[in-house]
């Protein structure tokens, strides 16, 4: 990693150099510790990312003239708590983002792997950032994303993506399209497995924020697709942000579908931070509740103390916990709960 961080380096000096391009060095560290309970089992450790994920990137703009730029994003996620990707392999992975793209005025055209355009939703609209003990579950309601077949959930961020976007001086009106493709031969027996076609449209003007998002991933057959739904919006009060999310995911005949209630209040230089969330099994009583309620604490405009509890409780028929990165959810048993406490410190730079 040492020898791959110089070369980049190396590259960061030359580029920087053009009067007409900029290269930033960003990131974000953040680590704490967090204790983790399910039926009967506790674990406790380090975890990371528990309020925003940690990362390391590059980002660069050039300007190509008349009203035209160009730019490359790459952004690697890292574990704080044991230095490593959080990737098979480790060292260090692009696999949060790693894009090219131009822009003008009449929008954004995006390569790469990016976040996917269902996911956005339910990141913004969660006082958590869907981060450590409190985030929602609401992108993960059918498993960590898998590899369009029959198991795993809606995609975060995904890869062999071209994605375009609306300008932005429309009024506060925002919107992308993303097509992925899967890559598969045409002679496959499904061809289309893989394949992602999304969008997300919104609208925030001063404290109104509302945006709707919808998916659909390919499976390896038809009775394996993923359709996800989102729709969120919040309103700044000033004394509070209140939020709402309401997202869905489906495979074959499993439906998942999610309300979310949540709210951020600032106190001094801190904030609170609170959700209820109510996760619904379409015919069956595999359903579970989270509510969440955290509290952080600027130090300076880069650095934040935080503080986070949550509580799940299941259905008869579910048996959810909850993990954090970093920490692996310890497990219930069916109609069990979970608790999840966690303190920590994030610097961004």
């Amino acid at each position: 990693m040492k020898k791959i961080l110089t070369a980049v380096a190396a590259v960061v000096a030359v580029t920087g150099a053009s009067a007409q391009s900029s290269v930033t060095l960003f990131g974000v560290a953040d680590v704490g510790v967090a204790r983790l309970t399910g039926t009967d089992v506790s674990r406790t450790g380090l975890s990371t990312g528990g309020a925003n994920i940690s990362r390391l990137g590059f980002r660069g703009t050039e300007d190509l003239g008349a009203g035209l730029a160009a730019s490359f994003w790459l952004e690697a996620g890292m574990n704080v708590n044991t230095g490593a990707s959080p990737t098979a392999g480790g060292g260090l992975n692009f696999n949060r983002r790693s894009t090219v793209s131009l822009s003008g005025s009449m929008g954004e055209v995006r390569l790469g792997r990016d976040d996917s355009a269902t996911f956005l939703n339910t990141l913004i609209f969660d006082p958590f950032l869907t981060n450590g003990v409190g985030g929602t579950m609401a992108f993960t309601m059918l498993g960590a994303p898998g590899t369009a077949n029959v198991t795993g959930g809606a995609p975060i961020q995904i890869s062999n993506a071209v994605s375009y976007f609306l300008p932005g001086n429309l009024g506060g009106f925002y919107g992308q399209v993303q097509d992925v493709f899967g890559g598969q031969l045409s002679t496959a027996a499904n061809s289309k497995q893989g394949n992602y076609l999304g969008g997300r449209f919104g609208y925030l003007n001063g404290p109104m924020h509302v945006a709707v998002a919808t998916g659909k991933l390919d499976g390896d057959v038809s009775a394996d697709d993923l359709t996800a739904n989102n729709v969120g919006l919040s309103y700044d009060f000033g004394v509070a942000k209140p939020m709402l999310l309401w997202a869905s995911e489906k495979r074959g005949t499993l439906k998942v579908t999610a309300t979310q209630l949540g709210v951020t209040v600032p106190v001094g230089v801190g904030e609170i931070r609170a959700s209820y969330g109510h996760y619904d099994t379409a015919g069956s009583n595999a359903d579970w509740n989270k509510i969440s309620v955290g509290y952080g604490y600027n130090l300076s405009k880069r650095t934040q103390i935080y503080g986070t509890y949550a509580h799940l409780s299941d259905g008869a028929g579910a048996q959810k916990s909850i993990g954090v990165q970093g920490l692996t959810a310890p497990g219930t048993s069916l109609g069990g709960s979970s608790n999840g406490y966690e303190v920590g410190i994030r610097h961004f730079f």
